[in-house]
C-alpha cells in the first residue's frame, strides 16, 4: 500500500487526470493558494464526485454540500465559483457572529447600567436595525 501526503505531493504525477485534480486542488486549499485555483480552474468544471472527494479531504462540509447540490444541475462543479461562494458564506457568517456579539454586549451593558428593558429594546433596534420582534427575542435570550 502506498501512502501519500497531499501537502508534499506537488512533484508527483498521476496517470489519471481526476486523481491529479483532486491532489492539486486539495493541496492548493491546504496551502491557501486560492489564486492558483482561480488561475488553473477558472474555466474548468469537475465532476460533483470529485468535488465531494476534495471536500472530504479538506474537511469542508460546505464544499461537499456545494458539490452535492450541483448534482441536480448537471453534476459539474466549477472550483472557482465554489470557493467564491464559500468565501462569501464565511464572510456572511462572520458578520452575523459579530453582530450577535455586539447585540449581546449592548444588552449586558444596558443591564449593568440598570437601563430598562424597553429602553434596551429600542436601543438595539436602532443600533442594529432590528425589528421589535427580533430585538425582543435577543432580550429573552440574553437579558
Amino acid at each position: 500500500m502506498n501512502l501519500l501526503q497531499i501537502r508534499d505531493s506537488g512533484s508527483l504525477s498521476f496517470h489519471d487526470s481526476d486523481v491529479d485534480t483532486v491532489f492539486d486542488v486539495s493541496r492548493s486549499i491546504y496551502e491557501r493558494n486560492y489564486d492558483k485555483i482561480n488561475t488553473v480552474y477558472r474555466n474548468r468544471f469537475i465532476s460533483s464526485e470529485l468535488g465531494v472527494v476534495i471536500g472530504a479531504i479538506t474537511e469542508s462540509q460546505e464544499l461537499i454540500d456545494h458539490a452535492l447540490a450541483s448534482e441536480g444541475k448537471g453534476g459539474q462543479v466549477n472550483m472557482c465559483s465554489a470557493l467564491e461562494e464559500l468565501k462569501q458564506e464565511g464572510m456572511q457568517e462572520g458578520i452575523q457572529q459579530g453582530m450577535q456579539q455586539g447585540i449581546v454586549a449592548n444588552i449586558r451593558t444596558c443591564k449593568n447600567f440598570k437601563i430598562s428593558k424597553e429602553a434596551a429594546v429600542k436601543n438595539i433596534m436602532k443600533e442594529f436595525a432590528l425589528s421589535e420582534e427580533e430585538a425582543n427575542e435577543y432580550m429573552k435570550k440574553y437579558w
